[in-house]
């Protein structure tokens, strides 16, 4: 997860201390920016949430965010919160508000949920047909198998799965799992990808990710469902119901007097 903290208050030249810790227990990146030019660094770059350092309650940011048309996942972090002033907040476009000393294993929960709902999934692990991604354990499985990824590789697989209706390019990609670190050449994505491939086919899955070539690559949805039976053409035709008499079954002349005249019975 890649995320862009923005102090707007003296004092916020660093992350604080607990969001420091939920970064390095959860392999968070994250890139200090001060309040300029904050709408032009998140539509030049690729971030996944935006964290905002206030010492009190401001919503003069996330408005600026929203009219220009940010529409990435807002955290804020307050030295001294207020109820009102968290409604101003979220009542703003803000997606959740937290004190500066909250817990850092209770940031990191909060950081993935609102990233989780952000990409469409409403449940800790995400779930694309016979995909499971689990973000707490991180473990990839298809159907009841795990699938044997590096780190590198379940962070790879965990990004296109978060943002499975996404192209995301290389840049984006080595962006993601490399900020902070010296970047390798731009065939390493390349690479990753045709090793995950291979590892998911091996669990007979076809065809896991889409190239859009000079783009980038996209999780393959409809590759994860699962297989649906068909069935025959004459087999799905509804055979017709032979049609059964009410009369009721009696042997010989008895029936025929049941059925004919009596003029017609008796000759």
């Amino acid at each position: 997860m890649r995320i862009l903290c923005v102090a707007e208050s003296s004092g916020f030249s660093r992350p604080s201390v607990e969001l420091a810790k939920a970064a390095i227990a959860g392999s968070l990146s994250i890139i200090v920016n001060d309040s300029s030019g904050v709408v032009e660094t998140l539509r030049r770059s690729h971030f996944d949430v935006v964290v905002l350092q206030q010492a009190a309650s401001d919503t003069r940011m996330i408005r600026q965010l929203r009219k220009g048309k940010i529409a990435l996942p807002v955290v804020v972090f307050r030295k001294m919160a207020s109820v009102e002033g968290e409604v101003e907040l979220l009542s703003a476009g803000a997606d959740d508000c937290l004190s500066e000393d909250t817990d850092h294993t209770v940031i990191l929960a909060r950081l993935r949920a609102v990233m989780r709902r952000a990409g469409g999934h409403d449940s800790p692990t995400l779930q694309i047909g016979r995909l499971s991604v689990g973000v707490e354990r991180r473990e990839v499985h298809i159907d009841n198998t795990v699938v044997p990824l590096t780190r590198k590789e379940y962070d790879l697989l965990a990004l296109l799965a978060m943002r499975k209706n996404q192209v995301l390019s290389k840049e984006v990609l080595l962006d993601s799992l490399y900020s902070g670190e010296d970047e390798p050449f731009g065939k390493v994505i390349d690479v990753m990808i045709c090793k995950i491939r291979k590892k998911i086919r091996a669990l007979g899955i076809a065809e896991p990710f889409t190239t859009q070539w000079g783009i980038g690559y996209r999780l393959n949805e409809a590759a994860f469902m699962p297989v649906t039976l068909t069935l025959p053409k004459e087999d799905l035709q509804v055979r017709s119901v032979s049609k059964e008499t009410c009369l009721p079954v009696m042997g010989g002349i008895h029936m025929l007097n049941a059925i004919l005249p009596p003029e017609r019975a008796r000759g």
